[in-house]
């Protein structure tokens, strides 16, 4: 019976795994759209082209789907991983421990 537990025990470890390796991709993301974020005169230039806007409104824009996209990883990815790792933890400590009172 315990084999079961332990098989969906291990799904849920695999998707703790890849929300971790999921946030870490979206941070790399962020980091590597960071430059542009700081060379504005040529971003916005091309995307002034684009879609005329005020410079003003283009980096307020710019910074807040920065932060979205930073608060998204977070909320979405990172704290569900922390979440289910703190959950699964306690519970393979609880399972260990009956089983040592066993």
């Amino acid at each position: 019976m315990n084999n079961v537990n332990d098989e969906k025990l291990d799904t849920f470890w695999l998707i703790v795994k890849a929300l971790y390796r999921a946030s870490g991709i979206g941070f790399a993301l962020l980091l590597g759209f960071l430059p542009f974020l700081f060379i504005t005169d040529q971003t916005y230039a091309y995307h002034n082209s684009i879609v005329p806007m005020e410079r003003l409104t283009y980096n307020a824009l710019m910074f807040r789907i920065f932060a979205e996209m930073k608060i998204l990883i977070i909320v979405f990815l990172l704290l569900p991983a922390v979440g289910l790792h703190w959950a699964l933890a306690k519970q393979r400590r609880a399972t260990q421990r009956n089983k040592n009172q066993i």
